[in-house]
């Protein structure tokens, strides 16, 4: 009976995807069911900060591996400053953080010079040998954050709303290896300012979002006690404003989450599961 509930919601999101001003992708897997929906799930879209995933599952996989040590303290100079998103770049003097350290500012509060820093000790070629790895051959880190020269030369940060969630689905499966993957959905669920987390909580959410100019993205697992899912959606070549662009978004993941809750919440017919609260308060009808 649930196939018809979410039957009802892929038709509602394909109409709404399909009359994106610009071009617009989402893919939402429940992880319980296997269920999903999809509308340009396979279409490849500039991902911006949400590429920073990506990194974290690097760098904490060669942390494992014994090749880093989480631990270790970097001098943040000047020199190092990136601008854009985050607050190391506003800080005056030397600052000394630990590699863990600079792997949370990169996700909670997307900043572009511990990102750069993270980069760097990932790898972007052992970054994208991972990927390859693990079955995302067409997500790729390709620069760093705000090298405008790569951007101009098309050199993008870039996946799939699929392979965004199958990045998602392999965190919650325990892949690359079970450690890695705890600590990394740890930090992904600490709390920032995105996109989907303006609707999901309190369900708790280990997400990462991302904006450039013309495009807005964000990928999260929401974990529902008995529906967890995965959601990614993505834009790209976005004809209004970025605020009508961000709109879209959480207006498609409260759709998506209001359907899920409702899943969550009930029996395989429908029916409402009770709680503490119901079984005092009403009785069989």
């Amino acid at each position: 009976m649930s196939t018809r509930l979410w039957k009802q919601l892929s038709d509602r999101i394909d109409g709404i995807v399909k009359d994106f001003p610009g071009v617009a992708g989402i893919y939402v897997k429940d992880l319980k069911e296997g269920h999903s929906l999809a509308v340009h799930e396979d279409e490849l879209f500039p991902i911006a900060s949400t590429i920073k995933i990506h990194v974290l599952v690097q760098l904490l996989l060669r942390a494992e591996r014994g090749e880093l040590d989480l631990e270790q303290t970097i001098k943040l100079t000047p020199d190092l400053h990136v601008p854009g998103s985050g607050i190391l770049t506003y800080l005056e003097g030397e600052v000394e953080l630990s590699l863990l350290d600079l792997a949370i500012l990169m996700i909670i509060v997307s900043d572009n010079t511990a990102t750069n820093l993270c980069i760097d000790l990932a790898g972007i070629e052992a970054t994208n040998a991972l990927l390859d790895e693990l079955g995302l051959q067409k997500t790729r880190l390709r620069r760093k954050m705000q090298d405008n020269e790569a951007i101009t030369q098309s050199k993008e940060n870039i996946s799939t709303p699929r392979e965004l969630v199958a990045m998602l689905e392999l965190l919650y499966q325990g892949k690359p290896s079970p450690g890695v993957a705890e600590k990394a959905l740890d930090i992904l669920k600490k709390p920032k300012k995105a996109l989907f987390s303006r609707v999901i909580p309190p369900t708790p959410l280990a997400n990462k979002g991302g904006a450039m100019e013309r495009v807005r993205c964000d990928a999260g697992l929401a974990y529902l006690p008995r529906r967890p899912y995965a959601i990614a959606i993505t834009t790209s070549y976005g004809l209004g404003t970025h605020e009508e662009q961000e709109r879209f978004i959480v207006d498609l993941a409260e759709r998506v989450h209001q359907t899920m809750k409702i899943l969550d919440a009930t029996s395989d017919y429908g029916q409402g599961i009770p709680t503490r609260h119901s079984v005092q308060g009403v009785g069989h009808r």
